[in-house]
């Protein structure tokens, strides 16, 4: 069983990407942290515990992290999900989540298990991780792998002509994460542009007759009219099944600098990295019907 922890700014593509593991007997998810992103860190705290709670992972803690980006005196939200950042969806009684801030709860879960042994999937802004190395030096080298989705490689942002919105949103945190010497395999706008939500594969949500798949109907309805593409699925799919999948080695450094290529990723690919580290192996194809078929089949399999 592979042992994981999400972190992540729920988010209705969160969200998705929460059932999907959820979904799996094969996937020990330890915690799910949250930071600032989508929304405010309130906000994507009590949305990861609600999608918990209706996949019956009750058991699996959520830790709240950072309020703000790294160096910045206000955050960088949006408001594509909905002000609630689930498009209005109810979802029923709230419960409380953890106390402790989830960096120092992404340390202490790294130090307490054999070193390779878990998996982070980043699927918001790198603030929490990035506060993690800078408490703790190294410490995210001890993962087996960070799968992030974050970046515009060879393609435009989708928040401004350079930068992808996870990048853009903390940047400082993103170039820290990214040049931490760790396993890394990057998910960016590159590959997830490749995996659009038809309005026929959102409309067969609506023949899932349970509690979860309901739910995911009703979010996909609202979402899918702002941005119908599954971005955040990606790196949880990609543990269930890497062969969906393609990707090759580059270098990547993210624009700290304020400007118009502020949050832009900058990468070198082939020839291009002579001189320079491969830190990142960077996905750049994805398999995606069966992608799509993977997501709606799990979701279909919760309660």
């Amino acid at each position: 069983m592979k042992k994981i922890i999400i972190d992540c700014d729920p988010g209705i593509d969160d969200a998705l990407a929460l059932l999907l593991a959820a979904s799996s007997d094969k996937l020990e998810l330890l915690a799910v942290t949250t930071v600032t992103g989508n929304r405010p860190v309130a906000i994507t705290a009590r949305n990861a515990r609600r999608i918990l709670d209706a996949a019956g992972k009750m058991q699996v803690p959520v830790y709240a992290g950072a309020a703000l980006p790294l160096g910045y005196a206000e955050a960088r939200c949006n408001l594509v999900h909905g002000e609630d950042g689930l498009g209005g969806v109810g979802f029923g009684a709230d419960r409380s989540v953890q106390t402790g801030h989830a960096a120092t709860r992404l340390i202490e879960l790294l130090l307490e298990h054999e070193e390779g042994s878990i998996t982070l999937v980043a699927i918001g802004p790198l603030t929490n991780l990035a506060l993690a190395e800078r408490l703790s030096p190294g410490i995210l080298k001890r993962a087996r792998q960070l799968l992030i989705m974050g970046g515009a490689l060879r393609c435009p942002g989708n928040v401004t002509p350079a930068a992808e919105f996870n990048f853009y949103a903390d940047p400082v945190a993103a170039e820290i994460v990214i040049t931490a010497e760790a396993s890394i395999v990057l998910f960016p706008l590159d590959v997830t542009h490749q995996v659009v939500m038809s309005p026929e594969w959102i409309q067969s949500f609506s023949t899932i007759d349970t509690h979860c798949g309901r739910l995911a109907a009703d979010m996909l309805e609202a979402y899918a009219k702002l941005d119908p593409l599954l971005h955040d699925a990606c790196p949880v799919a990609y543990l269930f099944d890497s062969s969906l999948f393609e990707g090759e080695p580059c270098a990547v450094t993210v624009d700290c600098r304020h400007g118009p290529t502020e949050g832009y990723a900058m990468s070198w690919f082939g020839s291009q990295i002579e001189g320079r580290r491969e830190n990142v192996q960077a996905i750049t194809k994805v398999h995606d019907v069966a992608l799509l078929t993977l997501v709606r089949s799990s979701i279909n399999m919760l309660s």
